[in-house]
């Protein structure tokens, strides 16, 4: 072999450090071009203002070129003997498109082998190490755990959000009851549901029921914290005897000794056990590195890291970000029902879905299973955790013979160009994880929920527009997803792209309706719309242009930069031991920020009693009382609840439902509510969201409504006072099986048993017990101890056309100047007095035994 360093005429040149000259002198091949003026300007302020901030944040548009930017600045690193350098993807897959990023670009790369070692040239810091997300946060990984970890010099996250989720997932035990691959799983999840039946039947007797009989799959109860401080000799035994298991291998490592800072939930599919925060210092090659550098989209909201990644909110306000450009791609997006209410979600389904367009991708995210039913009928392929990689390249490929449906990937997921030019997002994005489940259920009004239902939804918005010249027709279906996207309340949790988007949107919806005539075929009318964006239309090429130019940067700075910076003081005061400071900085929060949100400052109070019960428990069950009166989702206290008997209270109907409306701006505000509470009353629902509907239904029609059940963890799903001490107590039971043949005995013995709560609470007074099931045929083995009437689905629904046609009719009026005859008719009319409730119920049947 010639050694032609030897043959220079000079001394061996120094290797270059600034990324844009690197990239001057890499073998790229033919199809690389020169660096982007964006991508450019971004190294540039990197290598001359932040070259040595250990933590930084770069926020490009999608398509920009921050794989490229970023395997420079890890090279410029490598030639200032910075090494190590790791650059790190979310999974196997964009593992694979930045590897052959850096072949096309000429950059030097590894990977780890087919042994599961790390090649020696990534120690000598010769080669990026590329890796994803797994592979470096788990209990076995290579990289070591705490202080026993290898040491980086630059380490960049590519697709951050979506890699907190996966850490998060690192530290988070799922013990399934049902996995054909793991079934020791089903024998822990039934030894740790025997441990704290107690404990989760105080919580909610009648949720623990359905969660023990396998019913319900959205039914969650949170071990209370006193429970898991009690038994945490014995929990620990139980999960060390299972610690070898599959399910448990690469976790257990992490949390096996921080079980006193976690926390469980039990549900009818899963217990869940994880930290009550992450602790990111036990991977230390992360956490300790020199440098860290996180890739984030320009849509997304940053303040996740403070907690999620340990960086600090000085790090997160002032990023590395292009700022003459706001925006990138084209995304016409369309809110079908605001252009005629014929264009509900079952129509958009069948007229988009069911047809195939042979010269592009059509594709829907859905939240989960439960939503996929339509798409089988439509001949649709529901995408599975085992095909997904395998339908997004038929796609690539351009296979159009089929349309596709993903479920919860709002994220992970490229479908650019001709992959996808129709995205169809179906309802509200669903949290997998029972942790954010429980918390979006306590903080349903909350700025940090709506932000991360905001982030999942501008995450969905972004799979099928991937470069800056790529385009796509997006149809946003589902009351309320419509509701979240287009409430005034909401609105502001978008970054200003998205926003400018669903106005526009909202207008095209308004210039649409004039093409709606009486007679005309609409779902015509609807392609003709979607192809002015599919068919390259000039005019609306430049109006959107015109639009997205009118963005304006805002320097607003969210307060939840400095509530996460103060939830992470408090987490690491009471992991340290000092349960004073832990406490004084959540009263901190709860006194600045909860002044007008009764859901945060209980949620925060129960943070303070769980701080609280490991130095004094009678204290921490006063603090639990005073969280649960602020906040019925949360855990009850150890110490009775009282129920207050309901009488007396404002029985005027009129009044009442005047008072419902007018909390509206306008009719089209209060339609979006009223949508939403109709959409939630049906079978399949959620028994969460149903018996919510419920409680709103029964508030709109002017009565006196509650949720004893979620109140005091006794009684109905829902009691209406209809004056006069007159009652409807409800049981609902909409998660059952539509062809269910009977009602169970256990199910007769819940409605027994809030009966008989009834009795004691109410005495005599006159009630109408209804059980809302999709069956009136009683199991031969039960009896009910009272009269007990059924509303069936045929008659569910007639109560919600009679209600709808109500509020339809309200459209020609002012809204807030009705008067009471007209309503008082309206009511008369759509049989909605409550002489007329019988007519929507049924007598029970006992059935026989064959």
């Amino acid at each position: 072999m010639v050694d032609f360093s030897k043959r220079l005429s000079v001394s061996k040149k120094p290797k270059k450090t600034n990324p844009i000259d690197i990239y001057k002198e890499l073998d790229r091949k033919s199809e690389a071009g020169p660096l982007r003026p964006t991508q450019e300007k971004v190294l540039e302020e990197w290598y001359n203002n932040r070259i040595n901030q250990k933590d930084l944040i770069i926020k490009l548009h999608t398509g920009e070129g921050k794989t490229l930017i970023g395997l420079l600045i890890l090279l410029s690193k490598l030639n200032s003997n910075e090494g190590p350098a790791i650059y790190v993807c979310p999974n196997k897959y964009l593992l694979q498109q930045v590897c052959l990023e850096a072949v096309k670009f000429g950059i030097p790369i590894c990977t780890i082998d087919s042994n599961k070692e790390i090649p020696d040239e990534w120690y000598s810091g010769k080669r990026i190490l590329i890796v994803y997300a797994h592979q470096m946060f788990n209990g076995k990984s290579k990289f070591g755990i705490g202080s026993r970890c290898e040491d980086i010099g630059c380490i960049i996250l590519d697709d951050s959000h979506t890699c907190i989720d996966i850490i998060r997932d690192a530290f988070t035990v799922t013990i399934e009851r049902e996995n054909k691959d793991t079934p020791e799983s089903a024998n822990l999840y039934f030894k740790l549901l025997s441990l704290f039946e107690d404990d989760l039947r105080q919580q909610r007797e009648g949720t623990f029921i359905d969660i023990k009989e396998g019913n319900n799959f959205e039914n969650l109860i949170p071990v209370p914290y006193w429970a898991w401080n009690n038994k945490l000799s014995e929990v620990t035994r139980i999960l060390q005897s299972f610690s070898i298991n599959k399910f448990m291998l690469f976790t257990w490592p992490l949390i096996k000794d921080m079980l006193a800072n976690c926390q469980a939930f039990v549900s009818t599919n899963q217990i869940e056990i994880s930290p009550y925060t992450i602790p990111i210092h036990q991977f230390g090659s992360f956490h300790n590195a020199k440098n860290r550098i996180l890739m984030s989209a320009t849509t997304q909201d940053d303040s996740f890291f403070i907690k999620g990644l340990n960086f600090s909110p000085e790090a997160v306000k002032n990023p590395v970000i292009n700022t003459t450009k706001l925006w990138s791609g084209e995304k016409m997006m369309l809110i079908p029902s605001l252009i005629d209410s014929a264009f509900d979600r079952k129509t958009i389904i069948s007229d988009i879905m069911g047809n195939v367009s042979n010269a592009f991708g059509v594709v829907a995210l859905i939240p989960g299973q439960y939503k996929a039913t339509e798409y089988n009928n439509c001949g649709c392929i529901i995408s599975t955790t085992n095909t997904i990689f395998s339908d997004i390249r038929s796609l690539k490929d351009k296979d159009f013979t089929k349309n596709y449906v993903f479920k919860n990937r709002y994220d992970g997921i490229d479908l650019p160009d001709e992959s996808c030019r129709i995205l169809v997002i179906d309802s509200l994005p669903y949290f997998d994880r029972v942790y954010d489940r429980y918390e979006e259920i306590c903080r349903p009004n909350s700025d940090i929920i709506n932000k991360k239902v905001a982030q999942k939804i501008e995450q969905g918005l972004g799979r099928s527009v991937r470069s800056v010249k790529d385009y796509s027709c997006i149809l946003l279906i589902g009351s309320d997803l419509v509701k979240f996207i287009k409430s005034s309340k909401t609105r502001d949790y978008f970054s200003l792209q998205t926003q400018k988007q669903i106005d526009l949107g909202r207008e095209i919806a308004e210039w649409a309706k004039e093409d709606f005539y009486e007679g005309c075929d609409k779902s015509k009318a609807l392609r003709k719309l979607i192809n002015q964006c599919l068919k390259r239309d000039e005019d609306w090429k430049n109006l959107y242009e015109e639009t997205m130019d009118s963005i304006e940067a805002e320097d607003k700075i969210s307060d939840m930069y400095d509530i996460f910076s103060e939830e992470k003081k408090a987490d690491n005061f009471f992991y340290e031991g000092d349960v004073d400071n832990a406490i004084k900085t959540t009263q901190k929060i709860i006194d600045k920020y909860t002044t007008n949100n009764n859901f945060d400052k209980g949620w925060y109070l129960q943070t303070i009693a769980r701080y609280k019960y490991s130095v004094n428990r009678a204290e921490a069950d006063k603090l639990q009382k005073l969280a649960f009166q602020s906040n019925f989702e949360l855990l009850k206290p150890q110490e009775a609840i009282t129920y207050t008997k309901v009488s007396n209270i404002n029985a005027n109907r009129i009044k009442n439902i005047c008072g419902w409306i007018t909390n509206f701006k306008d009719y089209e505000d209060m339609l979006l509510d009223f949508n939403s509470i109709l959409d939630n009353l049906s079978f399949g629902i959620s028994a969460e969201k149903f018996e919510n509907a419920m409680f709103q239904l029964g508030k709109l029609l002017g009565y006196y409504s509650e949720r004893p059940d979620k109140m005091i963890r006794k009684g109905p799903d829902n009691l209406w006072y209809l004056g006069n001490n007159k009652y409807i107590i409800f049981e609902c039971k909409s998660e059952v099986d539509t062809k269910r043949s009977t009602i169970h005995k256990y199910e007769v013995g819940q409605m027994n048993s809030h009966c008989g709560w009834f009795e004691h609470e109410y005495s005599d007074a006159p009630v109408i017990r209804v059980m809302i099931i999709p069956t009136k045929n009683v199991s031969s083995d039960a009896d009910f101890t009272h009269d007990v009437k059924i509303m069936r689905s045929h008659s569910l629904t007639q109560l919600k056309q009679n209600v709808k046609c109500l509020f339809n009719e309200l459209k020609t009026y002012d809204i807030h100047t009705l008067n009471n005859e007209t309503l008082h008719n309206l009511l008369y009319q759509y049989k909605l007095n409550e002489t007329d409730f019988m007519i929507y119920t049924e007598d029970p049947v006992k059935d026989t035994v064959k």
